[in-house]
């Protein structure tokens, strides 16, 4: 089983799809007919919110300690949207809905109502209902994302349709944002029309790469495709963009973003380490050390052109993985001496840093572990505001779709997780870590998280950790920061966790009632930890019920809609 769910959080995750929503925002008073207001309409998109929750919050009252979803009744045209639960702040004065929409096909506005019943449950408040108007969402699909030409060569070409039938005739404009790749004729912007007999025809978008030049650039264009007419007003948001690299025949030295999409590729692990050189990402560092790790490199790393005005091949955005990585590098099978990152027994330098002020000098950029993993994460770190990790810490990233194995860290004070000491403004996608954390037990400043050891802002999707963690404040994901947003959804947690309270099976110390924990477990049995913060503890699972079933049905059955 527990292979079975590791494949599935290994899975590239779209990067299109939006967790968590704030559908109905606001602060009505509970009085009768009181309005749920949004600052502007709000659409319900049927293919970027399959499977989200939208969350609906009402302030204003005092809801009683024994005030539970049931007690709230909504009621709406939207077909597959219902109450999934119900979170309070801890002055039980403002209640949030979670709702669950399934992504069923809506062809009309609607209006969805919540009305608060006040029998049996105590409520200071009479019976209210909120109302806030939704409309559907129709895109166009094209059948390439992405597309790859060589500078003064043949032309590609991809197709657009429309998703469902429109009431009338439809345009679809095409735009591209580069005159190195042009459309149809030798333009940058043409329009198909679709009427309602065709709509479902597809129709054949050429594009062509600029003629030769001399200017040893790597171009990169994004070719947009928006539609307007025909119940299509609403698709501007929807739009479908396919982006087009153009590989340039006078580039010289070695290309390290072979593939043109803006990430390096790294496959040694003195190319990992030199990630510390580079934290945003762009290729562009005068340390020798990365000079040494990437040699004889094409300008820019290879990277396409940024699109900027001096044409300079500068639109790196982070990493990606094209091997498994092993930090044991004698190959003995223990951290020792004779590893090229032992320090004196310090082990892995993480890469960033935490600073005393919360001014995060950390990693910024993206890193695609395209479903390889780094194994013998060795750090014994004793810095105050280092941060134990692969990173010190994560500042505005994205890491997916890696694995973390035989972690061994031990992390004296502060912050330490296997990914990194903490995160900020950071996305965690389909990542796991197994090993081991522990605290030493003398400083009273440690928090410590299977994953992050502090989450101040940042979001897990489809994402675990079986890190065995002792520590004093420790919880299977990330312990997080008062007043700060942490998000989890589609993970779990399975190592055992011990030491000083507080403890968390997902996350522990939260103060926010817009953090949320959806479709999310951790196993009571193996953590010997029975609560989480943020997360009800029904979400607390034996063994046998998280290996059963082995699809994305039962407690599973939301999974498949973040993947």
């Amino acid at each position: 089983m527990w292979a079975s769910r590791s494949d599935l959080a290994l899975r590239t995750r779209r990067e299109g799809l939006l967790a968590l929503v704030a559908l109905l925002a606001g602060a009505p008073a509970l009085a009768q007919s009181a309005a749920i207001t949004a600052s502007s309409p709000t659409t319900l998109n049927q293919g970027n919110l399959r499977g989200a929750l939208v969350e609906v919050t009402l302030t204003g009252a005092t809801y009683a300690s024994g005030a539970a979803s049931s007690h709230f009744t909504l009621t709406t045209a939207v077909p597959g949207l219902a109450v999934y639960s119900v979170g309070f702040n801890s002055g039980r004065t403002v209640a949030t809905l979670r709702l669950h929409y399934d992504g069923s096909d809506f062809d009309a506005a609607a209006t969805i109502a919540v009305t608060v019943a006040a029998a049996g449950t105590s409520h200071n408040a009479a019976l209210t209902t909120g109302t806030q108007a939704v409309a559907p969402a129709r895109w166009v699909n094209v059948s390439k994302k992405t597309i790859a030409l060589t500078e003064g060569l043949g032309a590609a070409s991809y197709t657009v349709v429309l998703e469902s039938p429109p009431t009338g005739d439809v345009t679809v404009t095409v735009t591209s944002d580069n005159a190195a790749v042009t459309l149809g004729g030798g333009a940058t912007s043409t329009t198909y029309t679709f009427t309602t007999q065709d709509w479902n025809t597809a129709k054949v978008v050429g594009v062509s790469p600029v003629a030769n030049d001399t200017d040893a650039v790597d171009e990169v264009a994004l070719v947009t495709n928006v539609a307007s007419g025909g119940g299509y007003a609403h698709s501007a948001a929807a739009s479908r963009t396919v982006r087009v690299t153009v590989d340039d025949d006078e580039q010289t030295g070695t290309d390290y973003d072979a593939d043109d999409d803006g990430l390096i590729e790294i496959s040694t692990h003195a190319q990992l380490n030199a990630m510390r050189w580079d934290l945003d990402g762009n290729g562009s560092s005068m340390n020798s050390g990365y000079a040494t790790a990437f040699p004889s490199a094409a300008t820019g790393m290879g990277c396409p052109d940024g699109g900027d005005a001096n044409q300079t091949p500068d639109n790196c955005v982070g990493y990606e993985l094209t091997a498994n990585i092993d930090l044991d590098t004698n190959g003995n099978g223990s951290a020792d001496s004779g590893d090229a990152y032992w320090r004196n027994g310090a082990g892995w330098n993480p890469m960033g840093s935490v600073d005393k002020k919360t001014n995060d000098v950390g990693y910024a950029a993206t890193f695609r572990g395209n479903g390889h993993t780094i194994s013998n994460l060795f750090i014994v770190s004793d810095r105050i505001h280092g941060g134990a990790g692969l990173f010190g810490a994560l500042v505005g990233a994205r890491v997916e779709s890696l694995g973390l194995l035989d972690v061994d860290i031990t992390s004296v004070r502060n912050f330490g997780g296997a990914f990194a000491g903490r995160m900020m403004n950071t996305t965690l996608a389909g990542v796991f870590a197994h090993g081991r954390l522990r605290w030493d037990g003398n400083h009273s400043r440690a928090h410590h998280g299977g994953l992050v050891g502090n989450c101040w802002i940042g979001r897990y999707i489809a994402s675990y950790s079986a890190v065995a963690l002792y520590g004093r404040e420790v919880a299977g994901l990330a312990t997080t920061a008062a007043r700060r947003l942490c998000t989890v959804q589609a993970s779990y947690a399975s190592g055992a966790i011990t030491g000083v309270n507080p403890k968390g099976g997902l996350l522990v110390r939260i103060n926010n009632p817009r953090t949320a924990v959806a479709d999310s477990y951790w196993d009571r049995q193996t953590t010997g930890v029975t609560t989480s913060t943020g997360s009800p503890s029904s979400d607390g699972k034996t063994t046998a019920e998280l290996q059963a079933p082995t699809a994305a049905t039962g407690i599973y059955a939301q999974w498949n809609d973040y993947d």
